[in-house]
């Protein structure tokens, strides 16, 4: 497995542990302190625009590295940057995901 798949993975267990760590606490009936609620919100919309910057970065390293591997007609340069763009794609997917969900628990939170 590698590095960049073992960082996407982390962070959307990070993403899904926190929505599914509010939701459950929602439904054990404990009340939720609204400023709390808020500032969670406020953190996981942070995280997913930080995400979001990091796919597109990793999308746009990875073209240009299938392009200099064109150019210098290097196949491992030009494999590294399929890769890479394919990564950031994940990671941009999967925020896309996990930006859904956090809107259903805000709506499940009343905000």
């Amino acid at each position: 497995m590698n590095k960049n798949t073992i960082i996407a993975i982390v962070i959307t267990f990070i993403i899904a542990g926190g929505i599914g760590y509010s939701v459950g606490m929602n439904a054990e009936g404990m009340d939720t302190n609204p400023k709390d609620a808020e500032d969670s919100i406020a953190m996981m919309k942070e995280q997913a625009a930080s995400i979001e910057k990091m796919g597109e970065m990793m999308k746009t390293s990875g073209v240009m590295m299938q392009e200099l591997g064109a150019k210098y007609k290097d196949d491992m340069m030009m494999s590294k940057g399929k890769d890479l763009e394919a990564v950031g794609g994940k990671y941009i997917q999967d925020n896309t995901s996990a930006t859904k969900s956090s809107d259903m628990m805000e709506k499940v939170m009343g905000n």
